[in-house]
């Protein structure tokens, strides 16, 4: 189980990574279209949607990345202890 652990773990870690690469380019496109428009309303839109979506796409990797990360601790991770204090035994007092 250990090393399926590590295996989607890394998988995981390598797909972000694209994602981030991915993004950071698309988001260079988006101000390259943004700084060369000259002042050409269509042109700046352009630019403006393309930054917005790579950082739209950058956000929703790293939250799936999260939600992965919850599941898989959920999953293989150690459970949770509760401590309840017991009733029938007795608590020291000062005094």
């Amino acid at each position: 189980m250990e090393d399926l652990t590590q295996t989607i773990s890394n998988l995981v870690g390598i797909g972000l990574g694209i994602v981030g690469a991915v993004g950071v380019g698309f988001f260079i496109y988006g101000a390259y279209l943004y700084l060369t428009a000259s002042g050409a309303p269509h042109q700046m839109e352009r630019g403006k949607s393309a930054m917005m979506t790579a950082l739209a796409g950058v956000v929703l990797a790293m939250v799936a990345y999260g939600v992965v990360e919850l599941v898989m601790n959920a999953v293989v991770g150690s459970p949770v202890e509760i401590d309840v204090p017991n009733p029938a035994t007795p608590t020291p007092t000062s005094g």
